[in-house]
């Protein structure tokens, strides 16, 4: 189809549920028929332009495409059960085995879209539906608790409900959606049942995973693709939470539903020869691709790189951190563009907070960094009982401030399960609250998101720190980083 053109009209189609709800769709015909049938399942409706840049792709690349509403939002029907609910990944399920046995279809089905439509992806493909041959989610978050709802166990992402559900369509819908939103999710503090975590070990039905420097879901993407169990690639370039395809997105999603849907290629030990998405490699070998940050550089590797790690001591004496009564009252943030997509997703994205206090780490020779960056934080604080502590990375070239990364952590939230930890990657269980003791040290072991750079003498690196209340006084309240506070930085081999 030529760029720009106007996409096919599409056919209406009503698929009946289990339950006797019905989900609204609209079939793009695309190659000859029977074929793939490539799906998307949204809640932003499914006539949405932001849809048009994935069907004109998948309709190029000569599959059927379908994009359905899920239950309750835009033309289906059926009773809400909330965000992401098992109710919501049988449709999914149910859905993919009625395309399946479609005159158009030859039995063959795939699963693509961003975010939310990433996630839903996951959730249906742990169910196994019959002929679901692969998925591609991108800038999908993989815990509803860790990644969406509570980052770090303090409230973020909380603009989405308000805009989703009143924009739902149905009356309904937006009734208890916005109910169950604001009264559970957001009020929850702790990682219930009402917060949804994917089983990665179910997880065989290949997966491209696709995800940004600088989105806020990075640390879902990157997760996902280190845990699932199945034939799986990772692209992460330099993007934030951009659901459009740009060209590497095109190529790379073309080329992976090219690998699983076309006669020919039905098993993992085929190569792709697409040297667009993977230079000639085996494809499911050197199944990483990264670019370096703020580059047009480009780099691959057979699995998550596995870092040589060093320590930064960024503290040398006590120093005092002004304690913020809320992020709306920081300093400015620096110098650096915010997308309107992260700026929409307000105290969800990045760059969108100050810094109280600042540490340089001057760069004297050609340094590369690949991982994940950890930070341990000591930190003693008076006259408050709980806080939140919002950490930043960026890099100081030639006097510009660019951020590069971000982590968070409510400090009643700091135990750590050594289980299902790794050095830089702690895990909070995110199960109970310990208010801080009295002006006596504690120690914050914050997930900051991966990074991959190369640093030039004359650079600095810098960690920037922010510390808000997140107890109920009003009192004032002081709060002190110590000596003993370290970073790990994620060398690369």
């Amino acid at each position: 189809m030529p760029e720009n053109s106007p996409l096919p009209l599409p056919q209406r189609l009503d698929i009946p549920m289990s339950d006797g709800a019905v989900l609204s769709a609209l079939r793009y015909p695309g190659g000859t028929s029977p074929s793939p049938v490539v799906v998307t399942i949204t809640p932003y409706r499914k006539e949405a332009a932001q849809n048009a840049d994935l069907v004109a792709a998948v309709l190029d690349a000569g599959y059927n495409v379908v994009v359905a509403d899920v239950r309750g939002f835009g033309g289906s029907t059926g009773p809400y059960h909330g965000v992401l609910s098992e109710r919501e990944a049988r449709d999914s399920a149910e859905l993919l085995e009625w395309l399946a046995d479609q005159d158009f279809c030859d039995g063959r089905t795939a699963m693509v879209g961003g975010s939310y439509c990433g996630i839903n992806q996951l959730s249906a493909a742990v169910r196994r539906p019959r002929g679901l041959r692969c998925i591609a989610p991108w800038i999908a978050p993989t815990d509803t608790y860790r990644d969406m709802w509570k980052r770090g166990g303090i409230p973020s992402h909380t603009a989405w409900g308000a805009r989703t559900f009143l924009n739902a369509q149905r009356d309904q819908t937006r009734r208890d959606g916005l109910r169950h939103f604001y009264t559970e999710l957001v009020d929850e503090p702790f990682d219930t049942e009402l917060f949804h975590r994917i089983d990665f070990a179910n997880l065989d039905v290949p997966a491209l995973f696709i995800g940004g420097w600088q989105d806020y879901f990075l640390r879902g993407t990157v997760r996902g693709f280190r845990q699932a169990a199945g034939p799986k690639r990772l692209l992460v370039g330099n993007w934030s939470h951009e659901p459009f395809l740009g060209p590497e997105l095109r190529a790379e999603l073309v080329g992976w539903l090219d690998f699983w849907l076309r006669d020919g290629n039905d098993s993992s030990t085929d190569t792709h020869t697409d040297d667009s998405t993977n230079t000639g490699t085996d494809y499911l070998t050197d199944n990483v691709r990264l670019s370096v940050f703020g580059t047009d550089e480009w780099t691959s590797h057979a699995g998550w790189p596995e870092p040589d790690l060093t320590r930064w001591e960024p503290v040398a004496e006590p120093t005092t951190v002004d304690v913020a009564a809320s992020l709306l009252s920081v300093p400015p943030a620096p110098p650096t563009p915010v997308d309107v997509l992260v700026d929409l997703a307000t105290e969800s994205g990045m760059r969108l907070w100050g810094e109280s206090a600042t540490f340089d780490l001057p760069i004297d020779e050609p340094t590369g960094l690949l991982g994940h960056v950890g930070l341990t934080a000591v930190l003693s604080v008076d006259g408050c009982d709980d806080v939140d502590l919002h950490a930043r990375i960026s890099v100081v070239r030639a006097g510009e401030v660019h951020q590069v990364t971000e982590g968070r952590l409510r400090a009643s939230h700091r135990a750590v399960d050594p289980a299902r930890s790794e050095p830089g990657v702690p895990w909070h269980p995110h199960d109970r609250a310990e208010k801080l003791p009295q002006g006596e040290p504690v120690t914050l072991e914050v997930e900051v998101y991966p990074v991959h750079l190369r640093l030039e003498p004359g650079d600095a690196l810098r960690l920037g720190v922010t510390v808000t209340r997140a107890d109920e006084s009003g009192t004032p309240a002081t709060a002190t980083l110590l000596p003993g506070t370290v970073v790990l930085l994620p060398g690369s081999r």
